[in-house]
């Protein structure tokens, strides 16, 4: 959420590599510039969506929003001394939002993309990074093994001076099962 008093002036322009525009639910078809997040919620109108029911798994349950990525860039990159929320643990640091979750997840090709695009690698039909990051923080995985698509956008990544660092215990149970978390050349 940009709107975030704590992260508004640390922001860079981003993307969001939302390919699918039903899963994105921001309104624009495909991915843009706008890295904004309307949020991964679930309205009782979405599971009325059978498609968009389907994709998520056939849940019969709504829920807001979680923010979590919000939450993680608060984190890392929050204002300080401004009497506000938290200070970030690399306060000084800048930030190129990059979206690649919808309501329902992302797909490893999204994914993938925003890794290699994020450190400044270039994606046919994606205007170039013009501020590549040095670190590249992604809170997400999903039960699998590391695919080749996964290696080869790490693989980008690193070769252009990015760290991909990687969360390993959201789902409570050992990285080795979630990729990217499983990905050779991950922290």
């Amino acid at each position: 959420r940009f709107e975030h008093e704590d992260l508004r002036a640390k922001l860079l322009p981003g993307y969001d590599f939302v390919l699918d525009d039903l899963n994105s639910g921001d309104g624009q078809a495909g991915r843009d510039a706008d890295a904004s997040d309307p949020g991964d919620y679930l309205s009782t109108a979405d599971l009325g969506n059978l498609t968009l029911r389907a994709m998520c798994g056939n849940t019969s349950t709504t829920h807001s929003s979680s923010w979590h990525g919000t939450h993680v860039t608060g984190t890392i990159a929050a204002l300080t001394n401004n009497s506000i929320g938290v200070a970030g643990i690399a306060y000084g640091a800048k930030v190129v939002p990059i979206r690649v979750l919808g309501k329902c997840g992302g797909t490893t090709s999204d994914i993938a993309d925003a890794i290699a695009w994020a450190a400044g690698g270039t994606i046919t039909g994606v205007p170039q990074n013009t501020n590549p990051a040095k670190i590249i923080s992604m809170s997400l995985g999903g039960r699998s093994p590391c695919s080749l698509t996964y290696r080869t956008a790490i693989a980008t990544a690193q070769s252009l001076g990015a760290l991909v660092v990687v969360a390993a215990g959201n789902d409570r149970s050992g990285a080795a099962g979630y990729a990217p978390a499983n990905c050779p050349g991950v922290l």
